[in-house]
């Protein structure tokens, strides 16, 4: 009995004596430690059985050494095969399961040139197809995900470009409104300053007009009184229609 590490001797154990074994035999599917190799070469039923040593045994993948060589159903070694099901059989599987199969093989010859046969080659040759199929697509795989990179970097500098653009043409646009409102401001200052300075005279002139009112009150003749009432009117009603122009302006925030 074959556990992870250790080999037993199947004839051995059989025996209750528990013995590490020296070597294996696929056919009998146990292990045999040097004096029981003797007597199963020795055996009749088991003289041509093909040993191998346990260590050779060990380094078969699970995928063989659990393979089984006797019929789970009935307890007996499988001897034949069926080319129509493709399986093996025992004596008693042929009697339940394959009675009306046609061409029943013995499994002592069919399985003399399985390690020389065309399907083992074949099925070397799909490994190692797949092998490259496999190495293939991982490499165009790759290939894909480094396409895939330098496109995101070439879109991430093209978004970076056009957003340096619109940073310059913000600044641009900002630079040109701060150049118009200060032409605006320096100019709405200007026409403010020459408008406070005609002002100024009006209030002036203003002034000097009541003045004038109360000394022609005092000392100038009907005459002179009359004609200069008359001189002043047209010249107030400049002055107010300037005035009123000038509010409106103001409030129309047109200062042109």
């Amino acid at each position: 009995m074959a556990s992870t590490n250790t080999v037993i001797c199947g004839v051995c154990e059989s025996q209750h004596t528990t013995t590490n074994a020296d070597y294996w035999c696929p056919e009998c599917d146990e292990g045999l430690c040097s004096p029981c190799l003797k007597h199963h070469s020795a055996s009749k039923s088991s003289r041509n059985h093909e040993v191998i040593s346990v260590d050779n045994y060990k380094q078969l993948p699970p995928s063989i050494t659990n393979i089984s060589q006797h019929c789970q159903q009935h307890d007996r070694k499988f001897q034949n095969y069926c080319p129509q099901h493709e399986s093996v059989c025992c004596p008693l599987c042929i009697q339940s399961n394959h009675a009306e199969c046609v061409g029943i093989l013995s499994l002592e010859n069919v399985i003399q040139t399985a390690k020389t046969s065309v399907l083992l080659e074949s099925l070397d040759q799909n490994l190692k197809d797949i092998k490259i199929n496999i190495e293939r697509v991982v490499k165009d795989r790759k290939q894909n995900v480094i396409e895939i990179q330098k496109q995101g970097q070439k879109f991430h500098d093209e978004i970076k470009q056009v957003r340096k653009n619109i940073n310059e043409h913000l600044d641009n646009l900002e630079q040109q409104i701060l150049q118009d409102l200060y032409a605006a401001e320096t100019k709405v200052k200007s026409q403010t300053e020459d408008l406070l300075g005609k002002l100024d005279d009006n209030a002036e002139n203003v002034n000097s007009m009541e003045n004038n009112i109360l000394t022609i009150k005092d000392n100038a003749s009907d005459l002179q009184t009359f004609l200069w009432s008359k001189m002043i009117e047209s010249e107030i009603k400049k002055m107010k229609y300037s005035c009123s122009l000038y509010t409106t302006m103001k409030v129309c925030g047109r200062w042109t």
